[in-house]
């Protein structure tokens, strides 16, 4: 998005331009970091850069997702309506840890989640996530995933597989896919951009055949990943990929669930504590695209070494148990048959 560098050294000059053609010609063009400072200026542009008609279009074109009924009902709530949602959603989101327990969880959070492949926009879905006890409280004892593609659907896409060398293309997909999923909370007035906008892995599932992108927020001090994963491809649309011939790629599945060390599905209750921290927790838009997105790919890859370090100590302290118990076992038997023999 384009910015326009301005000066405002005399009050008077900017004063004699009409509002319409500031608002028009001038803020339209500035991104959400440039609109905000340009309103820190002055009184009068902090007048016109607080138009909501402003951060509504802004938001909008980038996000399309949210133009959907239900978004724009839970945005009319936020203190400063699109404006508040937009400081809420446009950085990233800082670990802000602490643990509380989700007695009583919010009734409904809402999904809007906008997929691109480079620069241009594949899929655009909103999805509620009913999140109250209910009457059996099944989500909160439940593994905890939301699923924004029907399971007997595929997207279609003009992403093409050209054949051949099947690695320079899982690299292209990893690097040109960029996924924003925002979590709405309409009753806080809360939201929170939990993917990490480019991806931090790629790979081919050895089961299904298809090509899973991960957009992952890796929450150190609760050991887990709240992870976006895109599945390109299935059993049924890898059939019209051949890997030297190519052919057109599909999204398959589009999900969200929240992982523990083990790679397991956490339960809602768990996870549910995991968002309400992301929604409520500090805002961060210093760090460039780039970078952020490199720092996003280096915590996933030290998580990924402490899952297999946690592993391998599980594994070692499993067999120095099992160790235990065959010596335990063994001793208990030589005993038996002592005390057998000596009567």
């Amino acid at each position: 998005m384009a910015s326009v560098e301005l000066s405002y050294g005399d009050h008077h000059s900017i004063s004699t331009l009409h509002p319409d053609i500031i608002q028009t010609q001038i803020l339209t063009r500035l991104d959400g970091p440039t609109l905000a400072s340009t309103a820190a200026t002055s009184s009068y542009l902090q007048e016109l850069c607080t138009e909501q008609k402003l951060w509504q279009d802004l938001s909008m074109a980038m996000w399309p997702s949210i133009k959907d009924p239900r978004v724009v009902q839970a945005i009319s709530s936020f203190p400063f309506g699109y404006r508040s949602f937009f400081a809420d959603s446009y950085p990233f989101t800082e670990e802000t840890w602490r643990y509380e327990r989700v007695d009583d969880p919010p009734m409904g959070l809402i999904s809007a989640v906008d997929l691109y492949y480079k620069g241009e926009l594949i899929y655009s879905k909103v999805q509620e996530m009913e999140t109250g006890k209910g009457k059996s409280g099944w989500f909160l004892t439940t593994p905890f995933r939301v699923d924004v593609v029907d399971p007997k659907e595929s997207v279609k896409t003009r992403i093409l597989y050209p054949g051949g060398d099947y690695e320079a293309w899982v690299k292209d997909m990893e690097e040109s896919m960029r996924l924003n999923w925002i979590v709405i909370d309409p009753i806080k007035n809360r939201a929170a951009n939990i993917s990490s906008r480019k991806a931090v892995s790629a790979r081919r599932n050895w089961l299904t055949g298809d090509l899973e992108i991960r957009f992952s927020t890796i929450v150190a001090a609760a050991a887990a990943e709240v992870a976006a994963v895109v599945s390109c491809g299935s059993a049924e649309a890898w059939k019209e990929v051949d890997e030297e011939v190519g052919g057109e790629v599909h999204v398959r599945d589009v999900r969200l669930q929240v992982e523990d060390i083990e790679g397991k599905c956490m339960k809602g209750k768990d996870s549910l504590v995991i968002l309400q921290r992301l929604l409520e927790g500090k805002r961060c838009c210093k760090d460039g695209e780039e970078r952020r997105r490199r720092r996003d790919k280096e915590r996933y890859e030290e998580y990924v070494v402490m899952k297999r370090q946690w592993k391998e100590k599980k594994e070692c302290r499993e067999k120095a148990q099992d160790t235990i118990c065959m010596i335990f076992g063994f001793s208990l038997f030589v005993l038996l048959w002592s005390f057998i023999l000596l009567r």
